[in-house]
């Protein structure tokens, strides 16, 4: 009986061996890499592993991007085109601010181009003032340059600093619609609590008669929304292995 042997185009492909916990790291810490959830809760066993991953000081990590999270936030900004009227010869302009290392623009202009190309311009900026290495392009702007310059529809700012706020300067911005908040939120460690997120909590005192406070975003005619949809694909440094529930995904919306 003749045997004849499979050509290489119809042999049966093998399954790709899966890394292992020390891999995963190492390959962790390729910017190219975007890792899916599931491989980002394999890499760390315990806390110290965590935490000496996320707080080194050349590499400081304070998001998980991963694939999962970034293809939700792009199917969320694709349903935006539709809604703020952009097109090919109309971009709908989405400015991260604050941008570090330039990630999270990088691949949401990626998934962004694969679902609706020519549609979306992500710009990436950041005013250096933290000195992060930068592995994808980021312009060195501040925040109120680069919302001068660009005139973006929407604004990202990803673990703005504590104590800190951005959010009244991006309300200012008359093209901006929209903009979102990632990372701690309410009283966590991203931003001011009554500037940022209308928390009073902290403004209390012995003359204060508790009368109602309106927050900020409110009284400067944003309304919040928090995407929850996004907020349970996130990973960050304060959570722990295993349990992932501190950063969250939120947007405010200028009123019509």
């Amino acid at each position: 009986m003749l045997k004849f042997e499979k050509s290489p185009s119809e042999e049966s492909p093998q399954p790709e061996r899966e890394l292992t916990p020390d891999e995963l790291r190492k390959k962790l810490r390729d910017p190219n890499f975007l890792p899916s959830h599931k491989e980002i809760r394999k890499a760390f066993a315990d806390w110290e592993q965590w935490m000496e991953f996320c707080f080194d000081k050349e590499n400081p990590v304070f998001e998980f991007l991963n694939e999962e999270y970034l293809n939700a936030l792009a199917d969320y900004f694709v349903g935006k085109i539709q809604e703020y009227g952009a097109s090919e010869e109309k971009p709908l302009v989405i400015l991260e601010i604050g941008a570090g290392n330039g990630r999270l623009s990088h691949f949401l202009q990626q998934k962004l181009e694969e679902r609706a190309p020519g549609q979306t311009k992500v710009v990436a900026t950041d005013s250096g003032e933290w000195r992060l290495k930068r592995d994808f392009p980021v312009e060195q702007l501040k925040h109120d340059e680069a919302m001068k310059k660009y005139s973006p529809d929407i604004v990202i700012v990803s673990w703005m600093p504590y104590l800190q706020d951005s959010s009244k300067d991006i309300r200012k911005c008359p093209s901006v619609k929209e903009y979102i908040l990632i990372g701690e939120t309410d009283g966590g460690c991203c931003g001011d609590p009554w500037e940022t997120w209308g928390q009073p909590w902290l403004l209390w005192d012995e003359d204060d008669e508790g009368g109602e406070k309106i927050p900020p975003y409110e009284a400067d005619g944003f309304e919040r929304e928090d995407l929850d949809e996004l907020s349970d694909l996130q990973i960050c440094r304060t959570d722990e292995p295993g349990r992932y529930r501190h950063s969250r995904t939120v947007s405010f919306k200028r009123k019509k």
